[in-house]
């Protein structure tokens, strides 16, 4: 019976080696196999970086193209703008030079204007006194004359009554009774002298009457005329006598101050009179004219410094909109070069890496995607860890621990000794989920801190047990702790 035992489990560990050796064959093979499609990814990633390279270098050239045009456009622009700036400028200038010539034109107006309305009063005042003078003189004259034909009347009177007989009647029309009138001559005894207008009724001075009956001269105490206005009446009903208040036919009641005027004095204080009219009402006119020619200009001024403002507003927005584009232009652009000199530098540093050690490379590779693949992943969510790192690729399963005869006690003992191989990560801690996942705390992998919690896809491959290295659907392997 011994010696069968003997027989049987020297014929197991035949078949042990027998198999072991078969599996090392195989995992000779499969290392060869991956070797060979290293060597060649190698090869296709040499190309790539070279290609890429090419590439790179490529839209380098491209992009200083590019900047030395965006840099001969803006400074194009910019001497356009230096050009308009210069040219507003001007304009600005120009405006000023016109404005201050008109100014300075409608003061020298204003003043012409002033002087010679000076001149004109002094004129007016000049004649106005020489008139008086001339009315003062022929007053005088017509006062003399009037007395010697008065004492010459009463020595004819006298003689006539000396000489006439006695009893005998005597006519003394003519000799100082007044002068004869007629019959249809308008009377005036009624109306009583005053020298004072009545209370409410304007007064003329100054004044003469027409041909058609209307009454010239210069109006005060009116209240639509302002004192010294020159007004001209309708015609008036009745005589013009001075001191005595005149109806016109229109119903209107106006006082003539003074004595009735002669004719020769009374012509030329009407002339005068028009002569002033005249001068006052140019004057007028020229000041309504320079008033029209200032309110004018201060529209113009006002519309050109309205265009001004706009032209100076619009000219702002657009160098404010292109310097917003330049400086937005110029910052795309130095990120796209900031991007690119770091794939440049990124795609320099893994060939050089991979020149070094072209096993390291891709490990690195492999981690920057699992990094990546982990940051983006949600929180509780598996994760399958195939090709970064969390074992090797070989899909053959590993040897038996130990042969089939040993016992649960010296299983137990060989898995508490046991460690994992070489590269393959360690969960402890560990627990089955229902859905076929492995969940624990994960040490000696390149891509996760030690003692970070992790949950594996599902387990496809091994003995879910402590000391026993398992393998999921992904291809990932692990050994449970």
């Amino acid at each position: 019976q011994a010696a069968a035992e003997a027989a049987a489990q020297k014929k197991q560990l035949a078949e042990e080696r027998k198999q072991a050796a078969a599996e090392a064959a195989a995992q000779k093979r499969q290392a060869v196999a991956e070797a060979a499609a290293q060597k060649k990814q190698l090869e296709e990633d040499r190309k790539q970086a070279a290609a890429d390279g090419a590439a790179q270098k490529k839209q380098l050239e491209e992009d200083r193209k590019q900047a030395a045009a965006e840099a001969a456009a803006k400074k194009q622009q910019l001497a356009e703008e230096r050009k308009q700036m210069a040219e507003q400028k001007r304009q600005e200038a120009e405006q000023r030079r016109i404005e201050i010539a008109e100014k300075k034109r409608l003061e020298q107006e204003k003043r012409a204007a002033e002087a010679e309305a000076r001149k004109q009063a002094a004129v007016d005042a000049a004649e106005q006194k020489k008139k008086e003078l001339e009315e003062k003189k022929n007053a005088q004259q017509e006062k003399a004359t009037n007395v010697r034909q008065t004492q010459q009347k009463k020595q004819q009177a006298q003689e006539a009554v000396n000489k006439a007989s006695r009893g005998v009647t005597i006519s003394l029309f003519g000799f100082g009774g007044g002068k004869s009138e007629s019959s249809d001559a308008p009377s005036v005894s009624a109306q009583s002298a005053s020298s004072a207008a009545p209370r409410g009724v304007p007064t003329i001075a100054r004044w003469k009457q027409a041909r058609d009956g209307s009454i010239t001269g210069v109006i005060s105490g009116s209240g639509a005329f302002s004192d010294g206005d020159p007004v001209t009446t309708s015609p008036i009903k009745g005589s013009a006598v001075g001191g005595t208040v005149v109806t016109t036919k229109s119903g209107s009641r106006y006082f003539l101050e003074g004595g009735k005027p002669g004719g020769a004095p009374a012509k030329a204080s009407n002339n005068a009179q028009a002569a002033a009219n005249k001068r006052v009402e140019a004057a007028a006119a020229a000041k309504k004219l320079a008033a029209e020619k200032a309110e004018n200009a201060k529209q113009q001024r006002e519309a050109a410094l309205a265009a001004k403002k706009l032209a100076t507003e619009k000219a702002k927005q657009e160098r404010e909109a292109k310097a917003a584009a330049a400086a937005a232009a110029k910052a795309e652009a130095a990120e796209k070069a900031r991007q690119e000199k770091e794939a440049k530098a990124a795609a320099a540093a893994a060939a050089k890496a991979e020149r070094a050690d072209p096993q390291k490379a891709k490990q690195g590779a492999k981690q920057q995607e699992a990094k990546k693949v982990v940051a983006q992943a949600k929180r509780g969510s598996t994760i399958s860890l195939f090709g970064f790192g969390g074992g090797g690729d070989d899909p053959s399963p590993q040897p038996a621990p130990a042969p089939a005869q040993s016992t649960p006690k010296k299983q137990q003992k060989q898995a508490s000794k046991a460690s994992a191989p070489n590269g393959v990560p360690t969960l402890s801690n560990w627990r089955l989920n229902g859905d076929g996942s492995v969940s624990g705390r994960i040490s000696g992998s390149p891509n996760f801190k030690n003692g970070e919690q992790v949950t594996t896809s599902q387990i496809a491959q091994g003995r879910i047990e402590a000391g026993a290295v398992v393998k999921t659907g992904s291809g990932s392997r692990y050994f449970l702790g």
